[in-house]
């Protein structure tokens, strides 16, 4: 089942995204933006949410209200995430990526690194009891610019202290996978194409 997710003989490193990846988030994010979005007339179809959901926040938002000044897409982004954070124990983890990072915790440097906030995502691996397996854990709020820029992977290697060529990601979006790709690192795993067949 987790054959395709293994890590070539040789990583030092793994780096995860979190949301759609190690955490099952994107149903809750999707039900929680297009309440907050709604409210403030903007009707967030599925076909919309799928194409900007790897984006970090703020282009997220204004991607959605292209108008609105920064602190009204502020407060906008704010309001989602309290409405995601007190949903957090409806969360599952993803199990089959989970099992790569619970066999190597501890035996190859492990990071989180999301284009999503330290708070969301601090909250996230908590909820489904994760955090512990990973040695640093790198946000958006870490960097200057997120996901597509490879920021928040080049961070997590330096303070890793690895090299990208020896490094393995693993990604759920084509902006995680671009991401993770301008940052240097050869293997780059769509978690998406390794989903465990139901039994």
């Amino acid at each position: 089942m987790t054959n395709g997710l293994q890590p070539p003989a040789g990583t030092t490193a793994l780096l995860f995204d979190c949301d759609g990846t190690l955490v099952d988030t994107l149903g809750l994010y999707r039900e929680c933006w297009r309440q907050v979005f709604g409210q403030r007339g903007f009707e967030m179809s599925d076909a919309w949410f799928t194409a900007w959901a790897g984006h970090s926040m703020d282009p997220f938002i204004s991607a959605a209200f292209p108008g609105e000044a920064p602190d009204v897409r502020a407060r906008i982004g704010s309001d989602g995430l309290n409405l995601f954070r007190a949903s957090t124990h409806l969360l599952e983890p993803m199990e089959h990526v989970v099992a790569i990072a619970r066999q190597y915790a501890g035996v190859i440097p492990m990071a989180v690194v999301s284009g999503g906030p330290r708070r969301a995502v601090d909250e996230t691996l908590e909820a489904v009891g994760i955090r512990g397996l990973f040695d640093i854990v790198v946000t958006v709020d870490d960097v200057e610019r997120g996901k597509p820029e490879p920021d928040a992977y080049l961070l997590a290697m330096e303070r890793l202290g690895v090299n990208a060529s020896t490094c393995v990601a693993y990604e759920d979006t084509a902006i995680g996978i671009a991401s993770a790709a301008a940052a240097g690192i050869h293997l780059v795993i769509d978690v998406g194409l390794h989903t465990p067949t139901p039994a």
